[in-house]
């Protein structure tokens, strides 16, 4: 399925999987596009504490979610964002659904925030990137696996949510 379609059937498909705070909610329904989003997999924009300054550095990179919704990245040694998060694994990641016509700040995104551990290839991202897996074997490139803590959901105009990440991973 494409990512339009899972963000879009999103809410619909998992409706009501969603108990407490957040059931049957504007905050519950952005969560849901939010899992969907995640799950869909694609490509990020990776925020992490650069190792030259403690400065904020960001960069582009493909990212998949393995079967308990934990972003996956496959990265090489010699990036300097690799070598960021060896330094310091504090990173924060942002997805967003497709940018359609108009104002591209009301496209659905959100921002994970959590840390990095190496780990071993998850096969997974290589279903999610064939392409990857052309340079999966290459001595220098690393799985890297995200504990996310903290979800920060941007479902339009006026529509931000903070929510546990536990909360969406139990939709």
């Amino acid at each position: 399925m494409k990512l339009e379609q899972i963000v879009a059937t999103g809410i619909g498909v998992l409706q009501g999987k969603c108990e407490g705070e957040m059931a049957e909610t504007p905050k519950h329904d952005a969560s849901v596009m939010a899992r969907a989003l995640i799950s869909a997999g694609g490509t990020a924009a990776l925020s992490v504490v650069d190792v030259d300054g403690g400065q904020p550095f960001v960069t582009l990179v493909n990212v998949a979610a393995d079967h308990e919704l934990r972003p996956l990245l496959l990265i090489s040694d010699l990036s300097h964002h690799t070598k960021c998060l060896k330094a310091d694994s504090r990173a924060s990641l942002l997805l967003h659904a497709p940018i359609g016509e108009g104002d591209p700040m009301l496209t659905f995104r959100v921002t994970l925030q959590g840390v990095f551990a190496q780990v071993e290839l998850d096969q997974t991202f290589v279903a999610r990137h064939p392409y990857a897996e052309m340079y999966a074997g290459f001595g220098d490139f690393h799985m890297w696996r995200m504990e996310a803590t903290h979800a920060h959901i941007i479902a339009g105009f006026g529509r931000a949510y903070g929510v546990r990440y536990k909360d969406i991973v139990a939709i």
